[in-house]
């Protein structure tokens, strides 16, 4: 029951992060998927404990700047790390499409960061999500460090235990595309991970934090290909600005 309170009570937190307004018990329910008492019970328990305050007219929740403070002794250790999320939504203004930072969870990608892009049509995942490491840009732009034994034994797993059939068939294609990483610095995904979408990643620099990172920028197939050298001129500036000064908006010196 401990490990099911601690696993909720992250995934409000993430919530938080994706909508960043006050959410209400209803609405809390419905996005976790939980009985509205059992949102309840959480909100409850966050509030005592100092994680929550409550707007008793508005009936809703909101994070406290205690939040805030648990996380400042990782960004003064990883300062680089904490530039990301500026930097994606620079690079989601300077391409108009969705940005995913993903890091390795077993034999998938997890999305550690999301920041959507403006268009109604966009690419539509969250935080949290996973997608087969074999399947995907930013799994392929992670599995370039790895070693190729280490690279069968993912896309062989992911053959035999993946959910969908569509991700089965494409696992196999995974050896191509690291390869093409390899020589290239970026990769392009057309399909293998949703039907119809695309997105092109490439793998972050080691000094952005212990874990590796990919960056992609991800939407409608044909509006990705369209867009591929303006996305990896925005993704090519991230990259260089992680070890660099101040941050500062590129999206106008990205060419349009």
């Amino acid at each position: 029951m401990a490990v099911k309170s601690a696993n909720r009570s992250l995934e409000l937190f993430e919530l938080f992060a994706a909508r960043q307004t006050p959410l209400a018990i209803l609405e809390i329910s419905r996005k976790m998927s939980i009985p509205q008492s059992s949102a309840s019970m959480l909100v409850k328990s966050l509030v005592e404990l100092g994680y929550l305050e409550h707007d008793v007219t508005a009936r809703t929740y909101y994070p406290t700047f205690r939040i805030a403070l648990l996380g400042t002794w990782m960004r003064r250790r990883h300062e680089k790390t904490g530039r990301l999320p500026r930097l994606a939504s620079n690079v989601a203004q300077a391409t108009g499409e969705t940005v995913v930072l993903a890091m390795r969870n077993g034999i998938f990608a997890q999305y550690a960061l999301v920041q959507l892009g403006p268009d109604p049509l966009r690419l539509h995942v969250e935080s949290g999500m996973q997608r087969p490491l074999a399947c995907c840009a930013g799994g392929w732009a992670l599995l370039s460090i790895e070693k190729d034994r280490e690279i069968e034994k993912i896309v062989r797993r992911t053959q035999a235990e993946a959910d969908k059939p569509h991700w089965r068939k494409t696992a196999g294609q995974a050896f191509t595309q690291i390869s093409h990483i390899r020589r290239n610095g970026h990769v392009m995904s057309e399909g293998q991970t949703t039907e119809g979408a695309g997105s092109v990643a490439i793998l972050l620099p080691a000094a952005a934090g212990r874990t590796p990172l990919a960056a992609a920028v991800g939407g409608p197939s044909q509006r990705i290909i369209a867009k591929r050298d303006q996305i990896l001129e925005a993704l090519s500036v991230m990259a260089t600005k992680i070890n660099e000064g101040p941050i500062e908006s590129f999206a106008d010196n990205v060419s349009v």
